[in-house]
C-alpha cells in the first residue's frame, strides 16, 4: 500500500522549481555585472534568500589574498580584524572540487599554524560554522590553482538543503567571476603586481646592482678645463739691464718679422762708448810715443806692454758698448700677434727691466689650438685614446670636436693650485669668433670600465677628500 501523499510531494517539487529558478536568476545576474567587483557584491548579497547564511564574504586568492565583497557592506576595508583573519585561515586550508565546512574543531589543529589558529577560533566563536566554496571555473586552468572562495558564516549548523544549491551556484558564480578576469598575458602581470612588497623590490634592486657592478659597462667621462692658445708663441726676454725707452706697437698689433717693437734708452750706452774711444785713443798715443822711445831705452819695454792690455781693454769696452747699441732696438723675430706683458704699450714705455724678464710675446697666426689641463686624479681616463669635445663658456651649445697633438706624461702645476696632466689639441672645426684665452669645459671619455669600478674609486677619491 503507497503511503505517499500527493499534496506534499506537489509542494516539495514547487519548492524545488522555486529554487531551481532562483538559482538559474542568480548565476543569469552573475553573468551580467560590468565587472569582478560587481559580480562579487551581487553573490554574497543576493544569494541570503536561497542559502540563509547570517554573514557572507568573497575572497581572491590569486597572489595576494584579499576580501573583494562582503554582505551588507558598500565598502570592503581590508584591515579588519574579520577581513585579515579570513585571509589568513584561508591562505592555509586545503581545499577541494567540493565545499569545506570549518568549525572550531575541523580541520584538526596540527595542520594549521598558530595564525591560523587564532583566525580560526576569531571565525568560529560561539558555536559558528564556516562553509567555504571554491568558485572555479572550466574555462581557466589557473582557477583551480588560485580560485575565488565563497566563505557562508552560519550561527549553528549549516542547513541540509545548503549542499546542493550551493554545489549548482558555485558553478554559475565561478564561470561568471572568471568571465571578468584577463585571460591575455596581461593577468599575469597584474598578479605579479600584486606581490610586490616593499622588501621584494629592495632585495631584488640589491641583487640588480650587485650583478650590474661586474656585468655593465659605463663610459669613463670627466669634464676639465681648457683654454685656447695659439699654435706656436715666441717670448721675447731681456738680454741686459736697462730702461725702455719707447714703444712702437701696441697690444695685439699683427707684426711682421723684423719690425720695431721697443727701443731702449742708449744715452748712458753713448757715454760709456765715447769714454772707451777716448781711453783708447789716449793709450794708443801713450803706446806709439814708447814704442819709439825703446828703440834707445831698453827699460821701457815692460812700460811698452802695460800699454798694449789697456789698448785691447779699451778695445773691448768700445765693442761691449756697440754691442749694447746694436741691441738696443728689440724686433719681432718672427711674425704673427704682440701680446705685451704689462698688457699696454704706454706702461711698458720708461719701465726698467732687468736681465732675463719677460717683454712681450708674439702669437703666431696660422691657426689656433686648445690646452686641456685633467685633473690628476681623473689621469686613468686618458688611457689608451680618449675622445674629447670642447664647449666654450660664450656658446656652451656648441661642441667642438678635437683631435689629440701631444700629451704631457707628468702633471704639472696649474695657476688654480692644482695637479694636472695637460693636453694639447687641434680644433676640427672652424669656429666663429674665437679668440686666444678663451676658456672652457672638455669633456674626456675614455674607454669603457665596469660599474663597479667607476662608483666604488669615485668613492674612495671622495672619500680621501674628506
Amino acid at each position: 500500500m503507497d503511503n505517499s501523499n500527493p499534496q506534499q510531494e506537489n509542494t516539495e517539487l514547487k519548492a524545488r522549481l522555486r529554487a531551481l529558478a532562483a538559482i538559474v536568476r542568480l548565476g543569469r545576474d552573475a553573468f551580467v555585472q560590468p565587472d569582478l567587483t560587481a559580480a562579487g557584491v551581487h553573490i554574497v548579497n543576493n544569494s541570503r534568500s536561497l542559502l540563509v547564511y547570517e554573514r557572507s564574504s568573497l575572497l581572491d586568492m590569486r597572489g595576494h589574498p584579499r576580501v573583494i565583497a562582503e554582505y551588507a557592506q558598500v565598502e570592503v576595508k581590508q584591515q579588519t580584524e574579520h577581513a585579515q583573519s579570513l585571509r589568513t585561515l584561508c591562505g592555509e586550508l586545503e581545499i577541494g572540487e567540493n565545499a569545506l565546512e570549518v568549525t572550531a574543531d575541523n580541520p584538526p589543529a596540527e595542520k594549521l599554524s598558530a595564525k591560523a589558529r587564532e583566525a580560526r577560533v576569531f571565525l568560529t566563536s560561539s558555536g559558528a560554522h564556516l562553509l567555504i566554496a571554491p568558485l572555479r571555473s572550466p574555462r581557466s586552468k589557473t582557477s583551480v590553482r588560485e580560485p575565488f572562495l565563497w566563505v557562508l558564516e552560519y550561527k549553528e549548523a549549516v542547513p541540509q538543503h545548503v549542499g546542493a544549491s550551493l554545489t549548482l551556484l558555485s558553478a554559475d558564480y565561478g564561470n561568471a567571476l572568471w568571465l571578468h578576469v584577463p585571460q591575455s598575458g596581461f593577468r599575469h602581470f597584474f598578479r605579479w603586481l600584486r606581490k610586490i612588497t616593499f622588501l621584494r623590490v629592495f632585495l631584488f634592486l640589491l641583487l640588480a646592482f650587485f650583478v650590474a657592478m661586474f656585468t655593465v659597462h659605463v663610459e669613463h667621462t670627466v669634464s676639465a678645463e681648457f683654454v685656447v692658445k695659439p699654435q706656436s708663441m715666441f717670448s721675447s726676454y731681456a738680454w741686459f739691464d736697462g730702461v725702455v725707452k719707447t714703444c712702437f706697437l701696441n697690444d695685439g698689433d699683427k707684426v711682421k718679422k723684423g719690425d720695431a717693437i721697443l727701443e731702449y734708452n742708449t744715452d748712458r750706452m753713448r757715454f760709456q762708448l765715447a769714454s772707451a774711444e777716448a781711453s783708447f785713443k789716449e793709450t794708443d798715443a801713450e803706446y806709439a810715443q814708447e814704442s819709439m822711445a825703446s828703440f834707445t831705452d831698453k827699460e821701457r819695454l815692460g812700460r811698452l806692454k802695460i800699454l798694449i792690455h789697456k789698448r785691447e781693454q779699451a778695445q773691448v769696452a768700445i765693442a761691449e758698448a756697440k754691442w749694447y747699441l746694436s741691441h738696443s732696438v728689440v724686433r719681432a723675430p718672427v711674425s704673427g700677434i704682440l701680446a705685451i706683458t704689462d698688457g699696454s704699450a704706454d706702461k711698458l714705455a720708461g719701465r726698467a727691466v732687468r736681465l732675463g724678464e719677460r717683454q712681450f710675446d708674439i702669437f703666431s697666426d696660422t691657426g689656433m689650438i686648445a690646452e686641456i689641463m685633467v685633473n690628476e686624479k681623473d689621469a686613468s681616463v686618458l688611457e689608451g685614446n680618449p675622445r674629447i669635445k670642447l664647449f666654450l663658456h660664450t656658446r656652451p651649445e656648441l661642441p667642438i670636436p678635437v683631435k689629440i697633438l701631444s700629451s704631457r706624461y707628468y702633471p704639472e702645476l696649474t695657476e688654480q693650485n692644482i695637479y694636472s696632466y695637460n693636453l694639447k689639441v687641434e680644433m676640427e672645426n672652424n669656429v666663429p669668433g674665437l679668440r686666444y684665452g678663451m676658456r672652457g669645459v672638455a669633456r674626456v671619455t675614455g674607454e669603457k670600465v665596469k660599474l663597479g669600478y667607476y662608483l666604488f674609486r669615485s668613492l674612495v677619491l671622495w672619500y680621501r677628500g674628506l
